[in-house]
């Protein structure tokens, strides 16, 4: 799965979350391609793996425990 802008909003709205527009482009820039691993492989992060990281780092960054 790749993020996408519609995407990571329903994610944000589940979380009942707001943030700022550089820490939402930061994601997309981040979970919006595909990625290659160190043997040359191209690897799809899962929702559960987006979803996740989203919340680890909201809550890293302060927006909730």
């Amino acid at each position: 799965m790749i993020l996408n802008k519609k995407y990571l909003r329903v994610l944000l709205e589940g979380m009942w979350v707001s943030i700022p527009e550089s820490l939402e482009k930061e994601f997309l820039r981040e979970y919006g391609h595909p990625v290659i691993d160190d043997e040359g492989y191209m690897r799809d992060y899962t929702e559960q793996d987006i979803y996740e990281q989203l919340r680890k780092r909201l809550i890293q960054e302060g927006y909730f425990r």
